[in-house]
């Protein structure tokens, strides 16, 4: 289980990609098993989320994707949805996100905290 550190990027703050990596070294852990996902659209939000946080403008949808894609983190159709393999969320920001969204976790979701 790989989880980048939010130190090895060497404090880069100053666009979009370096935010795309802080946000990922701090709200992810990678390289899982490819049973492992998270829908984009809960990776999105969850960005927005933690963007507020920074006191920073969160980048568009697109643009958020594309700079997840130049992390070398590709999305995948899985029933249905558009998900993130082998990538959960981890931290405050999930929680957050779900109390704030009121949104039950999804099939493809690693936010199923509670299972049935």
């Amino acid at each position: 289980m790989a989880q980048l550190s939010a130190d090895s990027l060497g404090g880069m703050t100053d666009g979009s990609v370096p935010d795309i990596r802080r946000f990922l070294a701090e709200c992810t852990v990678s390289d899982l098993d490819e049973d492992e996902a998270t829908p984009v659209a809960d990776l999105y939000g969850m960005y927005i989320i933690w963007s507020e946080q920074q006191g920073t403008d969160p980048l568009a949808v697109q643009a958020f994707s594309a700079a997840v894609r130049e992390e070398g983190i590709e999305a995948e159709r899985r029933r249905s949805e558009q998900v993130y393999t082998g990538l959960l969320p981890t931290g405050a920001i999930p929680i957050q996100y779900i109390l704030e969204t009121d949104k039950a976790p999804g099939p493809n979701s690693g936010l199923d905290i509670f299972p049935a």
